[in-house]
């Protein structure tokens, strides 16, 4: 795996990676200050016996584990499989990976990503508080066309594996940890477990917002009330979103919201109601096809063979490199 000769094929280096070579050098030249401070500082640590110098050197070197990082993104191969491309032991390839995955987030023009959820969600407003304007016919609807100030919101899932049962010591004591955690992230509708993240867009397609992880088991309205994205945006933003977030104009009155409408039990939608309900669809299909683009990369799309904590480092990784590339497209169509 030689990075010279990989950019020599510019199309071949963006399909396997992600990012094109120039992106790549940029990339490098951001992270590789950053890591030798951390690097020199973990030598100089007060706890350290063996002296600066000592021990083994990488054999690495900073474009190779740059490289190695962004192939797991982007193809999701196993450890085994990566030191048989870059000749190192699983071990020290695993280590590598998790050296430069917080480093590349940062160098990345990665959206907002709060590390935990909220313990208590945002509950309904008191008595007395302003109704929010509700979008109710295709006059408003075009009134209020998305500009910067709209966020599309959208939740998505990850397969993951059963949860385990944790080890007694003894025969009499009884298993625990299976029958909670099972039905904590089993998810009926896709029949598996899951891990679920709640993305919020832009309609020109950036993503500006990424809540912590939560099990599938989690209600994308309740995601979105313990994701604190809304105490970070403005009152003047307006939040799009499925019939999922039915009831979204209650929980925040302060916002103007804009929600498809549900079709009465027993009862049908109007001819004026469907319409409404299309042209919102094409606002929000920006949320999908940034969600599309972000499964591109295998480490978010296929099953999550890491742990739960490394989860949200992940997607916000892989989500800045979709930002990367948006913002690349984006000067081009301007240029």
């Amino acid at each position: 795996m030689r990075v010279a000769k990989l950019m020599r094929r510019p199309a071949s280096f963006t399909r396997l990676t992600g990012v094109t070579p120039e992106q790549f050098q940029e990339l490098l030249s951001h992270i590789e200050p950053r890591r030798n401070l951390a690097h020199y500082a973990s030598l100089l640590r007060p706890t350290r016996i063996r002296a600066v110098g000592g021990g083994n050197q990488f054999k690495l070197q900073g474009e190779e584990r740059l490289l190695c990082t962004l192939l797991y993104l982007r193809q999701y191969l196993t450890m085994h499989v990566l030191g048989i491309l870059f000749d190192l032991d699983e071990a020290n390839i695993c280590r590598n990976i998790h050296t430069y995955l917080p480093l590349l987030e940062q160098a990345l023009p990665a959206p907002r990503r709060p590390r935990t959820l909220q313990t208590k969600p945002d509950e309904l407003p008191k008595k007395g508080t302003k109704k929010p304007r509700k979008i109710r016919s295709i006059e408003e609807f075009l009134e209020v066309f998305p500009e910067l100030t709209d966020f599309i919101v959208d939740g998505t899932e990850q397969p993951r594996g059963q949860p385990k049962v944790k080890k007694v010591k003894t025969p009499s004591q009884k298993p625990v940890g299976r029958p909670k955690d099972k039905k904590r992230y089993y998810r009926v509708k896709k029949g598996t477990h899951t891990l679920k993240v709640q993305v919020a867009v832009t309609p020109q397609g950036e993503i500006m917002h990424l809540s912590a992880t939560a099990s599938g088991r989690v209600h994308d309205m309740k995601l979105l009330r313990k994701s604190r994205l809304v105490k970070h945006v403005h009152p003047g933003v307006r939040l799009w979103g499925d019939r999922g977030y039915t009831g979204l104009d209650k929980i925040y009155p302060e916002h103007e919201t804009i929600v498809p409408k549900k079709r009465p039990k027993g009862g049908d939608l109007t001819t004026e109601e469907r319409e409404l309900n299309r042209q919102i669809s094409k606002v929000r299909i920006a949320a999908e096809n940034a969600i599309c683009r972000m499964k591109k990369f295998r480490s978010c799309k296929e099953f999550f063979r890491n742990r739960d904590k490394h989860h949200g480092l992940i997607w916000g990784c892989v989500a800045g490199l979709v930002n990367l590339r948006w913002k690349a497209q984006q000067q081009t169509q301007m240029a």
